[in-house]
């Protein structure tokens, strides 16, 4: 145990593991988003390669984006670093929430651009592409949200 305790002292792995759940569940949230707006918007979440280039599919990412996002800044809110000292009050959250949308747009463009390279390429479904550009975005999102949002 005390292993463990040094191990997450000197490199915060369970501070990395908590951040990773609540990036899924926001990940879970842009992913329902994402295959529901699939579906009403082209009756399908399979769609052919050249959809890859579609303004509509892009507008669907990037607000499915945007919510899963908030989504997984609240969740980090109130576990990952709730005990980080962070300033109260909405304004300050606001703010966080501001940083951490803007330093997610880099983490969503990796990912979004992955997810429409594999459909332009492979035909790979929107959803399926979307879950293997999050996962390559995963430690650069980790990293800057870490040190310029709620700097720990």
């Amino acid at each position: 145990m005390e292993k463990l305790k040094e191990l997450d002292r000197r490199y915060r792995v369970f501070r990395l593991a908590q951040f990773g759940l609540a990036g899924i569940v926001g990940f879970l949230v842009l992913e329902a988003i994402l295959v529901v707006g699939l579906y009403a918007m082209y009756g399908n979440p399979n769609l052919p390669s050249g959809f890859a280039s579609s303004a509509g599919l892009l507008a669907l990412d990037v607000f499915a984006s945007v919510v899963g996002v908030v989504v997984g800044f609240f969740v980090n809110e109130r576990t990952t670093v709730k005990s980080v000292g962070r300033r109260k009050g909405w304004k300050y959250t606001l703010l966080r929430l501001g940083k951490f949308e803007g330093v997610y747009a880099l983490g969503s463009a990796i990912t979004i651009a992955v997810q429409l390279a594999l459909l332009a390429l492979l035909a790979l479904s929107p959803a399926v592409g979307n879950i293997v550009g999050a996962i390559l975005a995963y430690p650069v999102s980790y990293a800057i949200s870490m040190r310029f949002v709620w700097r720990a």
